[in-house]
């Protein structure tokens, strides 16, 4: 290969504690343009547990299972419409969704009961047979995501420190729901602590962000996690990305197995190929932030909607950049749209700032991309791809020996993009 920037082969560590940061800014990515809603939630019922007296361990839980309690949602419109009404329609379905994606993840299916019932109201809740500790941590994050609901509505688009001057009406509308919807001796203590100017002055995500970092009392939480955990947590990300639009149905888990077959294919060591898996699996991480209109648009792009569109590598990038501090899994995720020849994006890279793993992931999303069905197209067949690929490369956008690599495999690749029965 020529001019490639050599890739760097080296040993990183995540806690959990990172990784559960990275997973609550990606889902907060969801609301566009209203995000930090999974902060907020962790931030009011982490402080109203320390009012309530819980131990320490029980305080910790509970911010964390408010960070990812909406994991069940991807959809822009599902989103707005929970935080938009105080009693939405159809909550279930979404803590039913997120219910079975924990349970999928071994790292972080202790929290999976919880968020099934995140919005079961108390007097149903207490019914249910559900550990108390269980009982407990649901309930309060059920009013808590609900008092940021009404904190929303009582802004009013006006500047966020004047929600302290509606501190007794948000009171009031909590009160109603007393013993109903919400647990009485929650209602109290968070009625206690609206009353506090701090609590919501303090309500900045990167205040919220910096409280799991003292966290020590659970054990689990300190213990770096393998490369098996970063990929569960991969795929649980990708299946949230992936469930944004029916149009990119499993593209991020299809990325993911292609790097890697083209990775072991080049005779990249396995340590880079396991990383460059994982990549492959978040690196539309960003898109949860684009609209849902502009990704199911049926039709070309204005200069504006694709513009939006182009965001998303830097959405990607942020998202990563605390998880993998140590790592190039986030450089390889943010590089999948730059080109050799510097006409790529969002940086303008060239050939001399991409290594090889940037340089598959680069080329696989674009193969991958032409293989799935899109709102304005059927996928196209394995001619018709090279048709669009090969030019690229005689144009010096991509590789030509790592898409050398892709035609000699052509149908293996082909079938692996296109089997959605293949989800690992």
């Amino acid at each position: 290969m020529e001019a490639v920037r050599p890739y760097q082969d080296i040993e990183f560590s995540v806690d959990l504690k990172h990784a559960l940061i990275w997973v609550a800014r990606a889902l907060d990515y969801v609301g566009v343009d209203d995000i930090h809603h999974n902060h907020r939630v962790a931030y009011i019922s982490y402080e109203c547990a320390k009012i309530l007296k819980w131990d320490i361990k029980k305080q910790e839980f509970c911010f964390l299972a408010g960070l990812i309690h909406d994991c069940g949602v991807s959809q822009t419109q599902e989103h707005t419409n929970l935080v938009s009404h105080f009693k939405p329609d159809d909550p279930s379905i979404h803590c039913i969704h997120g219910y079975e994606e924990l349970n999928k993840c071994k790292v972080l299916s202790r929290f999976s009961n919880i968020i099934r019932h995140h919005h079961t109201a108390w007097d149903i809740l207490q019914g249910l047979q559900l550990s108390i500790f269980e009982k407990d941590i649901a309930a309060l994050i059920f009013i808590a995501d609900r008092l940021d609901v009404l904190r929303a509505r009582n802004m009013d688009n006006e500047h966020s420190d004047l929600i302290t001057l509606k501190k007794r009406s948000i009171t009031e509308q909590l009160n109603e729901y007393k013993g109903t919807l919400f647990r009485p001796e929650y209602v109290d203590a968070m009625c206690q602590l609206t009353s506090r100017d701090g609590f919501w002055f303090s309500m900045e995500p990167e205040n919220i962000e910096s409280i799991p970092l003292s966290f020590t009392h659970l054990d689990w939480l300190q213990e770096d996690l393998t490369i098996q955990n970063l990929t569960e947590l991969g795929l649980f990300i990708a299946r949230i990305v992936d469930a944004k639009s029916p149009f990119t149905f499993q593209h991020s888990i299809k990325v993911a197995q292609l790097c890697r077959f083209l990775a072991t294919k080049l005779k990249l060591p396995t340590q880079i190929t396991q990383q460059l898996y994982v990549a492959g699996l978040v690196h539309d991480i960003g898109k949860l932030r684009t609209p849902d209109e502009i990704l199911h648009k049926q039709g070309s792009l204005t200069k504006e909607e694709y513009t939006r569109i182009r965001r998303h590598t830097i959405d990607t990038e942020i998202a990563l950049k605390m998880v993998f501090p140590g790592s190039k899994i986030g450089e390889w995720a943010t590089n999948h749209h730059e080109r050799l020849d510097g006409s790529g994006y969002p940086n303008n890279k060239q050939a001399l700032d991409l290594d090889t793993p940037s340089r598959i992931i680069a080329i696989v999303d674009v193969f991958q991309a032409l293989s799935q069905d899109r709102p304005y197209r059927s996928r196209l067949s394995k001619d018709e791809i090279v048709e669009i690929m090969y030019p690229m490369v005689k144009r010096n956008e991509l590789d030509k020996d790592i898409y050398h690599c892709l035609e000699v495999n052509l149908e293996e690749c082909y079938q692996l993009s296109t089997d959605l029965s293949a989800s690992h």
